[in-house]
């Protein structure tokens, strides 16, 4: 979170009412359907195993370097399945044209090879790709595979995986030129990455499964990982791969739409709602710490953003209140009968604190932290219009309505966008809201007495819909 540092932005009027009018961003189509609260993309939200199937059968797939050890069959498993799902898909989605497998599949050892693969030395190269011109992907089994599997559990090469196919489904299809840009590519193959993996989450894939709670929890927070660091790529730059935000978001248009949504991006589409642009301003760098005066301006930001619901502002207090009949939330409350917004400062500035890859347990940054002030906040706007604060559809909506502000604090150059009042958010910010989504111990997408949404898919889609739609979808789409 920032500081506006000079100027003035226009305000824009809000229509009354929750369910009122409100300003999409260019080139956001909407999901089909409207989302249900336990459901994931229309499948039911569940936990499971995720990764290889114990009984798969053996892959019959040559493999250049392959040792046959576990993460190479997981690899050639994952490739066996991914193929076999294009075989269906991609004359579905591209008029009947057949689908060609990968020519070459090569497994290395970043750490100790003296292979190449299109023109380069694969030693040190701690990576996963897909060549174009050998139609060859290859992935590094000594570093890269082993520690995403040890970090995040065995679907996370699976992901890495169908991302490159990706890549390879896009150049058969014709999609990518040598004009096409780095970021809208990446996009493209992370979408269609969720394409593949809405069939597996189906049980459709011979060798792979994936849970639609814990195990698409894990895959979003794989993409959340191999994020660019924020701020310092452009949408411009050939080295750009996407936010964490982007990148999430492109998979779930390919896991709720399929892959003809993924065919259909253009640079227009994704230049309209990326969050991948430059620090543009002095210091906008700097995070916006936990203080009564900032807890003052956070607050008049969401006033201006709700103004015109004509809901009447809660309460926000920084000293402990008591609500009657109800237990608090930590570290934000909400008291429906007093309409107060009860802080406690220590705990979220403990939440403010930046990321860190240590032992010590971190927090997720300062805007995941004023997001929750948010998720409470929004409650009286659902209070107010008749809305039920208890169970998933409640934490749905919260989740929505906290995505709509942020998105109306965007002040951003290349989609253009026209933020309300002071208060902006700089690139990264969203990253950190996404991080807050995919853990255990969030307010956005949690009802008014802290029960969060199980599914963490289901959190960011209702974050994501609020922050590229507005207000409107968000009574509409979750119902009471």
């Amino acid at each position: 979170m920032r500081r506006l540092l000079a100027g003035s932005a226009a305000a824009m009027a809000l229509c009354v009412g929750v369910t009122g009018c409100s300003r999409p961003i260019d080139g956001i189509p909407t999901a089909n359907g409207a989302p249900e609260a336990d459901t994931v993309a229309g499948l039911p939200a569940s936990d499971g195993p995720s990764g290889r199937k114990p009984d798969a059968p053996e892959a019959d797939l040559r493999v250049v370097g392959g040792t046959g050890g576990e993460i190479d069959t997981l690899a050639a498993d994952t490739v066996v399945d991914v193929h076999e799902y294009w075989n269906t898909a991609y004359p579905e989605t591209f008029d009947g044209s057949a689908f060609r497998p990968i020519g070459r599949l090569v497994s290395y050892d970043s750490r100790s090879t003296g292979r190449e693969v299109c023109g380069q030395r694969l030693t040190g190269m701690v990576n996963a790709f897909y060549c174009p011109g050998s139609d060859t992907i290859a992935w590094d089994r000594g570093e890269l595979l082993p520690k995403l599997r040890n970090t995040f559990g065995p679907i996370a090469p699976v992901t890495v995986l169908a991302h490159e196919i990706g890549h390879a489904v896009q150049h058969r299809a014709g999609l990518v030129d040598a004009d096409t840009s780095t970021l809208v590519a990446e996009q493209q193959a992370d979408c269609f990455a969720g394409a593949f993996f809405r069939h597996a989450a189906e049980g459709s894939a011979p060798h792979i499964r994936v849970s639609t709670g814990n195990g698409l929890n894990t895959v979003l927070g794989v993409l959340s990982y191999i994020r660019d660091a924020p701020g310092r790529t452009g949408f411009t730059d050939p080295r750009a791969h996407g936010t964490a935000f982007d990148r999430v978001s492109a998979f779930q248009y390919g896991f709720s739409d399929g892959p003809g949504r993924c065919a259909e991006m253009t640079e227009k589409s994704v230049t309209r709602r990326t969050t991948q642009f430059h620090f543009w301003k002095e210091k906008q760098e700097s995070d916006l710490p936990v203080e009564a005066d900032n807890i003052l301006l956070v607050s008049r930001s969401l006033r201006k953003v709700f103004a015109d619901t004509g809901v009447a502002p809660p309460t926000i207090s920084i000293d402990s209140r008591s609500c009657p009949g109800a237990e608090g939330t930590e570290p934000v409350s909400y008291c429906a009968e007093t309409n107060t917004v009860s802080v406690d400062m220590a705990g979220l500035r403990e939440l403010a604190e930046p990321p860190t890859s240590g032992e010590k347990p971190s927090g997720y940054g300062d805007f995941a932290a004023y997001a929750q002030l948010a998720s409470r906040y929004v409650l009286a706007v659902q209070q107010a219009a008749g809305l039920s604060l208890r169970g998933d559809a409640a934490g749905l909506r919260t989740a929505c309505l906290v995505g709509a502000w942020s998105g109306l604090l965007v002040e951003d150059p290349i989609g253009r966008r026209n933020p309300v009042g002071k208060l902006r958010i700089a690139p990264g910010d969203v990253d950190e809201g996404v991080a807050a989504l995919l853990g255990n111990d969030s307010l956005i997408a949690a009802d008014v007495t802290g029960s969060q949404v199980p599914a963490g898919f289901a959190r960011i889609e209702a974050f994501r819909i609020g922050f590229q739609q507005g207000m409107s979808p968000c009574a509409s789409e979750y119902g009471n």
